[in-house]
C-alpha cells in the first residue's frame, strides 16, 4: 500500500533522499572540451581511437575474425573466446592509465553542482570510470556533509581491500589491515556484467538497491539504461518498483537524446507522469532547489504550498559555489524552520 515520504511539517525537511545515476553524459557535460589539460574523455564510440587501443583489437582480428561493431561487444566477444590473455591485460592497463591521468577543469562543473547541491541524506551512484567525482568531492570538502558515493563499475581513483570489503582512495592501505588497496575492474563483458563477481560491487549495488527503496527524488544523468545490460535495468526496476512512496515520488532525467528515445529506456522505470526531461542540469531540482531538492517538492506536492527557487545562478566559480553552498548548510542545521517566512501563495 503506498507511503507518504518521511516529512517533517515542524523543519518542512523531507528525510527521504534523493538518488542520483552518473553516466558517461555526465563526464562528458563536465568537461565537453576536454580535461584541464585538454584532453578528450572518451565515449563508448570512440574509445579505442582515443586511447590508442585500435592497433590491438585489429591485430586480433586480423587472427580470429571480426569481434563486434563497437567497444563493448568486441571486449566481450574477447573474453569469451578465452584466449590473448596478454592482449585482454594492456587494454585494460591502457584503459586505467589514461582515465587516471585526467583531471576536472579549475571552472565549476555539473560535479560541483552535484556534491555541493545535495546533502548527506542524498546518494549519488556512478558507472564512469573517470576520476572527476572523487576530483570534486575533495575540492568542495569542508563546507558541507557531501551526498554518499558509490560506483557501479570501478573506477580509477577508487581502491579495494578484497579481504576487508571496504574501499578507499587508490594507491592507499587499507585502514583496517593495513594492506596495499588493490585497482577496481573497469571493463566487464557486456553480455554478462556480473555485479556480484566481488565484495566490492555486491556492497555498492547493494546500497543502489536499499536507496532505491526509499528515493523520494530521482536524477538520472547521462545514463540510458542500455538494454544489454539486462542485470543493471532489473535492479533499478525492481528496487525502485517496491519504493512505497513511488506514486509520490519523481523522477528527472538529464540527457541529450531525442525524447521518445530517453521514454523508452526508462518507461519500466517511471511512475506514470511522474518525471521531466532536461538537456542540461540547470533545469534539474538539484540545481533549481540547490540543497532542498526533495523538501521543496514535498512543500509543493505534499504540502501545497509551492516555495520559491533558490538557485546559484551567476555563480562561476568553485569558492563562490563553495560559499554558496555553505550559508544554506548554515540554515540547515540551525534548528529553523525552511521557509519560516514565505507565504503560501493558495492561502494561509
Amino acid at each position: 500500500m503506498p507511503s507518504l515520504p518521511s516529512f517533517d511539517a515542524a523543519t518542512n525537511k523531507c528525510e527521504n533522499p534523493h538518488v542520483v545515476i552518473l553516466g558517461a553524459g555526465a563526464s562528458i557535460a563536465a568537461c565537453p572540451s576536454g580535461d584541464k589539460n585538454g584532453k578528450i574523455l572518451p565515449s563508448l564510440q570512440n574509445l579505442e581511437t582515443v586511447v590508442g587501443i585500435e592497433h590491438i583489437t585489429a591485430e586480433i582480428e586480423s587472427s580470429v575474425g571480426t569481434l563486434g561493431a563497437g567497444f563493448e561487444e568486441k571486449y566481450s566477444n574477447l573474453i569469451t573466446i578465452g584466449s590473448h590473455k596478454q592482449e585482454i591485460q594492456e587494454i585494460n592497463d591502457k584503459i586505467h592509465y589514461y582515465f587516471s591521468q585526467l583531471e576536472l577543469p579549475d571552472s565549476l562543473t555539473v560535479y560541483d553542482y552535484l556534491i555541493l547541491g545535495l546533502r548527506e541524506k542524498d546518494a549519488i551512484f556512478t558507472f564512469n570510470w573517470d576520476p572527476f567525482l572523487l576530483q570534486a568531492l575533495l575540492r568542495c570538502s569542508g563546507v558541507t556533509k557531501p551526498p554518499n558515493i558509490f560506483f557501479l563499475h570501478g573506477n580509477v581513483s577508487v581502491g579495494v581491500c578484497q579481504g576487508c570489503k571496504v574501499k578507499g582512495n587508490a594507491g592507499q592501505s587499507c585502514g583496517r589491515c593495513s594492506s596495499p588497496l588493490t585497482n577496481t575492474d573497469l571493463l566487464f563483458p557486456v553480455k554478462q556484467k556480473n555485479y556480484n563477481a566481488s565484495g566490492f560491487l555486491i556492497n555498492e549495488w547493494n546500497a543502489l538497491r536499499d536507496y532505491l527503496k526509499y528515493a523520494y527524488f530521482v536524477t538520472i544523468f547521462g545514463y540510458r539504461a542500455p538494454f544489454t545490460d539486462v542485470e543493471a535495468r532489473q535492479i533499478f526496476i525492481d528496487s525502485f518498483g517496491i519504493n512505497s512512496s513511488r506514486e509520490f515520488a519523481e523522477v528527472e532525467i538529464i540527457d541529450i537524446r531525442e525524447r521518445k528515445d530517453i521514454e523508452d529506456s526508462w518507461d519500466q522505470f517511471v511512475f506514470e507522469q511522474h518525471y521531466s526531461v532536461w538537456d542540461n542540469i540547470t533545469g534539474s531540482q538539484i540545481y533549481k532547489h540547490f540543497r532542498r531538492s526533495c523538501d521543496a517538492f514535498a512543500m509543493a506536492s505534499l504540502q501545497c504550498h509551492p516555495v520559491p527557487e533558490f538557485a546559484p545562478d551567476g555563480i562561476s566559480s568553485v569558492s563562490d559555489l563553495r560559499e554558496f553552498a555553505r550559508k544554506l548548510y548554515a540554515e540547515e542545521n540551525s534548528g529553523d524552520k525552511l521557509w519560516k517566512d514565505h507565504k503560501n501563495p493558495f492561502g494561509p
